[in-house]
């Protein structure tokens, strides 16, 4: 690059994207470590009582705000009652990663979250329109090269942080369907 163009919005656009790209591959790096701990039980979980409303609205704020997703027109109904129990920044983070990977699957696509009490714990129904052209991708040692992006890990990490608050994640008719442990005491 010539002396003008270092100093001018060539190079502004060059750092942002530089730093985009190295955020993203800080945050894979995490979720790969994460992953593993987890995985081999060198993660110790720090289970609390939670509601789920605000680690829906927390999840889809932190999503608009750092990660740059389009999060306008999405929706979530949980009600305040719904109570679970579990870590709350992970779960906080597998509810991050799952819409993230529901918007990533389709570009454009507005996300809903629907939570309800049922028995012994809480399920939410995450929704995306567009939905993707798979809701549950293959496990990252069976995808296809090709994800820059990371949704493959990420669906896994939630898939592994669920799992290890005793839940569950299951495609149904066109929907994720999650559900977490109810609250203790």
């Amino acid at each position: 690059m010539d002396a003008a163009d270092r100093a001018g919005p060539r190079a502004d656009k060059m750092i942002d994207a530089a730093l985009r790209a190295l955020r993203r591959m800080r945050r894979l790096v995490d979720d790969y470590f994460t992953l593993e701990r987890l995985q081999e039980n060198g993660y110790e979980l720090r289970p609390e009582p939670a509601e789920l409303r605000a680690l829906v609205e927390g999840a889809i704020a932190l999503l608009g705000e750092k990660e740059g997703v389009p999060t306008e027109g999405w929706s979530s109904d949980v009600p305040a009652q719904v109570q679970v129990s579990g870590d709350q920044d992970m779960l906080k983070r597998a509810i991050r990663l799952l819409l993230e990977h529901l918007a990533r699957g389709a570009p454009g696509a507005r996300v809903s979250v629907v939570g309800r009490s049922v028995a012994d714990g809480a399920q939410m129904v995450f929704r995306g329109d567009p939905a993707p052209e798979r809701l549950i991708p293959p496990v990252p040692e069976e995808r296809p090269s090709g994800d820059p992006n990371g949704a493959v890990l990420g669906f896994a990490l939630a898939h592994t942080i669920v799992e290890a608050h005793a839940g569950s994640i299951e495609e149904r008719e066109g929907a994720l369907i999650v559900t977490l442990p109810a609250r203790k005491g």
